[in-house]
């Protein structure tokens, strides 16, 4: 079979791939128009797990305290997660103004380890019948909590949300926000076609019940994506249903890290994670995996077939996230398309060998 036939082969299974997840995701946002919140007004609880995040910590919490959601039903955690460095003095100056605001801090566990177990401590402690998660380094909308509400039916036990990059000021950090933004809009496809590859645990809600219905972090097998870890736990005891729609109310901003190197520290890690996704994960990743080898490999045999064949996937990843984009407004990020390509093109070929070949993770200071 020649280099030519096997783009084709290749580039027809990426792009049917990506329409099946296209549709799928368009059900999504349509999932995030209709449905309404019933009005029911729940205690709820927000837990956030912070490890060394003095500056970033503040405007995460500003925005909590921002929640359009009755200060009486609402109680705010920070689990202060062994810092070093102003994280505590950072938290203690919002618990003095804002009484609905306190502060865990995090003790070492001969179980538990890394941000679960941070989690696992604040969950412990509150007194929520819903818990919502989100992280140091992001900004939820004032609607967060009422917006997410209106996908909680009486059987749904966790619901997922969309979280996108806040700021592209150059071509990593925009890189950084088209990655973000095509890999959520497959996880929410996936998840609407009852697959659910991935979530994330900066924008997430459960009821208690179904948390400790699983046993919680205590019970759930280690990972370094602890929250998808919980989130299929949750849908995998089928005793709860789930969603995970694309709504403008709930959408998380977060930060995008500095570098490349952290980038890919960051991606590595939710590959070694995604592991887990099963049969069905790792064969939704071999159509890209494999037109991804090819476009490189066309660079040493056909210039003609590699400009063909990376023109067309540029198209078609644009086709793909622009319904994403205008949904959240989010346009802009279109101008790093080309960067996006380049690094992306890199970025798949290489990623397997390097989360089975490779060693552990290092995540905020600590190995796994």
């Amino acid at each position: 079979m020649t280099l030519n036939l096997i783009l084709i082969v290749l580039a027809s299974l990426y792009a049917v791939e990506l329409s099946l997840y296209a549709a799928a995701a368009a059900r999504a946002r349509r999932q995030g128009l209709v449905n309404r919140w019933t009005g029911e007004q729940p205690k709820v609880s927000v837990i956030v797990a912070a490890k060394d995040e003095e500056l970033n910590l503040p405007a995460c919490i500003e925005s909590l305290v921002r929640l359009d959601y009755p200060h009486s039903l609402l109680e705010v955690i920070i689990v202060n997660d062994q810092s070093i460095d102003g994280t505590a003095a950072v938290i203690d100056t919002f618990t003095k103004r804002y009484g609905f605001v306190r502060r865990v801090d995090a003790v070492e566990d001969s179980v538990m380890r890394g941000k679960a177990n941070a989690l696992s401590q604040g969950i412990e402690s509150a007194r929520g019948e819903l818990i919502f998660l989100t992280d140091a380094d992001c900004a939820v909308p004032a609607s967060w909590i009422r917006g997410t509400l209106r996908h909680f039916g009486k059987r749904t036990g966790v619901v997922g949300g969309v979280t996108l990059i806040s700021r592209t000021t150059d071509s990593v950090s925009g890189m950084q926000a088209l990655d973000w933004d095509i890999l959520l809009t497959v996880a929410a496809g996936a998840a609407t076609l009852r697959k659910p590859l991935a979530c994330l645990g900066n924008n997430l809600a459960f009821r208690k019940d179904a948390y400790d219905d699983v046993g919680g972090y205590r019970k759930i097998r280690f990972s370094v994506t602890e929250d998808y870890a919980l989130f299929k736990a949750i849908v995998s005891s089928g005793r709860w249903d789930y969603a995970y729609p694309m709504d403008s109310e709930t959408l998380v901003e977060t930060l995008p890290v500095g570098t490349l190197g952290k980038v890919f520290r960051q991606r590595r890690r939710w590959a070694v994670g995604g592991k887990d996704t099963g049969v069905f994960g790792m064969l939704t990743l071999v159509p890209g995996f494999l037109f991804h080898w090819a476009i490189i490999a066309s660079i040493f045999f056909s210039p003609t077939a590699l400009a063909a064949a990376f023109a067309f996937k540029l198209v078609v990843d644009t086709l793909f996230a622009l319904p994403t984009l205008r949904f959240y407004g989010k346009i802009a990020h279109l101008k790093f398309i080309l960067y996006f390509e380049i690094y992306y093109l890199i970025y798949v070929a290489i990623l397997p060998f390097s989360v089975y070949l490779g060693k552990g993770i290092t995540w905020k200071g600590r190995k796994y």
